[in-house]
């Protein structure tokens, strides 16, 4: 099934559609799928909001971890970098704390029913997690083995980026794979590029900027999704006329 997909005509513009939303988190009318007819429920929508503010937060902590280390190490850290790092990162983590908490506001205006769909997705997420965490243990141990602790955080940010592409295609969104192999092809990159704590710094500053990005674009989609609910139509109005 296309990630995307075109229709024009004389009442209407040209749009590209992205799965499962587009600019104005509405899904495609001219694709189908079990995710996209879930996405139509205004509960649904609700439940994104607060997992899109919660999906921002964490990339937002570690990418923060991940940026800040690599300045340090690269002893990046002047007064405008301070101040631009402050501000981001401030920006970054309030902005995923008050979509969680309007998330929260708009599951209690729009409670949801018990759906097995939604329930298969979270069991699928948390195997793509426990997975995540195995295999960055167990590189680490790797890269320390082979006296190359220099490729510990890197092999880490690669897992990160690859663990992305799952994520991809059990939430069917589309940024979930630009964002992982961005941050994938950025950390090889490096490996081949850099050596000892060079490396450790630029791919730490990639991985996190990279973060940071794929943040702001969840959470700009959240804004979208809340925009959408307010201006949900009056069902009840529409039907009787």
């Amino acid at each position: 099934m296309p990630t995307s997909c075109y229709r024009s005509d004389a009442h209407s513009e040209t749009r590209l559609w992205i799965l499962p939303w587009n600019r104005r988190a509405l899904r495609c009318p001219y694709c189908s799928d079990s995710i996209l007819d879930m996405s139509e429920d205004p509960s649904f929508r609700a439940q994104l909001v607060f997992r899109s503010g919660l999906a921002a937060l964490v990339p937002g902590m570690f990418g923060m971890g991940w940026l800040g280390s690599g300045l340090g190490i690269a002893h990046a850290f002047t007064p405008i970098v301070i101040i631009f790092f402050d501000v981001v990162g401030i920006l970054v983590l309030g902005s995923s704390i008050y979509f969680i908490r309007k998330g929260r506001a708009l599951r209690r205006n729009y409670p949801a029913s018990f759906d097995p769909r939604a329930q298969r997705i979270r069991k699928q997420f948390i195997v793509v997690l426990v997975l995540e965490f195995t295999a960055i243990a167990i590189l680490s141990m790797i890269a320390y083995f082979i006296h190359r602790p220099d490729l510990a955080p890197v092999l880490a940010a690669i897992v990160v980026g690859l663990h992305f592409l799952p994520l991809g295609k059990i939430f069917r969104q589309a940024r979930y794979y630009f964002w992982g192999i961005a941050i994938t092809l950025w950390c090889v990159f490096c490996a081949f590029s850099f050596r000892s704590n060079m490396l450790v710094a630029w791919s730490n500053i990639g991985t996190g900027v990279l973060l940071w990005a794929s943040c702001a674009h969840g959470l700009l989609r959240a804004r979208a999704i809340v925009h959408s609910l307010d201006h949900q139509p009056d069902v009840s109005r529409t039907s009787e006329i």
